[in-house]
């Protein structure tokens, strides 16, 4: 059976979580990955125990999101850690900082492991590690083919690596070292969540498009940063170009990506089989489980059918898990909610109905567990 999950971030308070965690079980959720955030390692870690449990109770399994954790994960939500620990700011190619911790900043991974700690401590079963990346301005819908990090550590390490200086053009060396630095940190971080006893997951954000036969999205891309090499552009590297190294980390058990073909505007298929079977082949190739996740926000009026297709074809292809971001369609986050987030919501809980084989709605009630 194919495991059917949801990510969470909708409210703190128990007893409206127990509704909503009610809502998922109805809607045929196996598993909940909740965002774990810098708020809630400041405020929240007695409730995000009780949530965990109570999840637990009610059977579902738990994983732990470093939702936009010190602006090397993603997720739309702030980082206070940077502004805490300015030294640890990542340094664009232009000379700015930008607003984001360096990945290779030991004050950074001393703060992410911290995280990992506190995860450990919910009592979840494991981690996603929500597409780590480089800051790449475009995703603060700034127009720049600036490109991180530069900062004095970077550039030390780069030396230390290479041999000289890091270039100034983001050239494939630069891009070998990013993705090295990457893969080096979440190695560090998953050994450490195993050694607490949590599983890890490793979620990859399609990159490469030239290389995957998608040279037009790669172009379109590329133009909206003034770039006329679509090679250049660093939101084409966003995350881990190097999906084979970053497969091969000792302490993953299981790889995913997101294929989200409404954020990329393009068209379902290819697109999503093409990425999902990269995935999923690198998973077997490694030893590990697959999942796939499906975009259930900012899904147009009309369209919203695709996401059953969507994770009927996941399912096809052999992924052990699937799940949508996020939980009710998004509806809590008008900036990206969906245009019907009902009816999305009622696509993903029949698809994941589909999926588990289960003939009608899910009875049993958690607030009761």
């Amino acid at each position: 059976m194919v495991e059917t999950g949801v990510s969470y971030f909708s409210s703190r308070t128990l007893r409206h979580f127990r509704a909503d965690l009610d809502d998922m079980l109805a809607h045929h959720c196996s598993y909940v990955v909740h965002c774990l955030t810098e708020t809630d390692l400041l405020f929240y870690r007695d409730t995000m125990r009780e949530i965990v449990a109570a999840t637990k109770a009610a059977g579902l399994g738990v994983w732990l999101d470093p939702w936009g954790v010190a602006g090397v994960f993603s997720g739309e939500t702030l980082s206070r850690f940077p502004l805490d620990n300015v030294e640890t700011l990542q340094v664009l190619s232009d000379g700015r900082r930008a607003p984001a911790a360096c990945p290779n900043h030991p004050e950074t991974r001393r703060f992410l492991k911290e995280w990992v700690r506190a995860a450990a401590e919910t009592g979840g079963d494991g981690v996603v590690w929500d597409e780590p990346h480089f800051f790449v301005p475009l995703m603060r819908e700034e127009r720049s083919t600036a490109w991180a990090c530069r900062c004095d550590v970077c550039q030390q390490k780069f030396r230390e690596r290479a041999g000289h200086a890091m270039p100034e053009t983001f050239d494939a060396e630069v891009k070998a070292f990013r993705d090295a630095s990457v893969i080096e940190l979440i190695d560090e971080l998953s050994t450490e969540a195993r050694r607490l006893g949590l599983q890890n997951d490793l979620c990859l954000f399609p990159v490469d498009f030239v290389a995957a036969g998608f040279p037009e999205l790669a172009s379109r891309l590329a133009r909206l940063v003034g770039s006329s090499d679509p090679d250049a552009n660093p939101l084409l590297q966003f995350g881990i170009l190097d999906w084979e190294a970053a497969a091969a980390i000792p302490a993953l058990d299981m790889l995913g990506t997101d294929p989200y073909w409404f954020a990329l505007a393009v068209d379902r298929e290819p697109f999503f089989s093409v990425f999902v079977e990269k995935a999923l082949a690198l998973a077997r190739r490694n030893g590990l489980k697959s999942q796939v996740w499906v975009q259930a926000f900012l899904v147009p009026e009309g369209r919203e059918e695709e996401l059953k297709e969507g994770l009927r074809r996941a399912a096809a292809l052999g992924a052990d898990y699937v799940a949508a971001w996020s939980y009710g369609a998004s509806e809590s986050i008008s900036r990206i909610r969906c245009a019907r987030p009902e009816v999305v919501w009622r696509i993903i809980g029949e698809a994941f109905g589909e999926l588990q084989g289960a003939g009608q709605v899910m009875g049993g009630s958690a607030s009761q567990s």
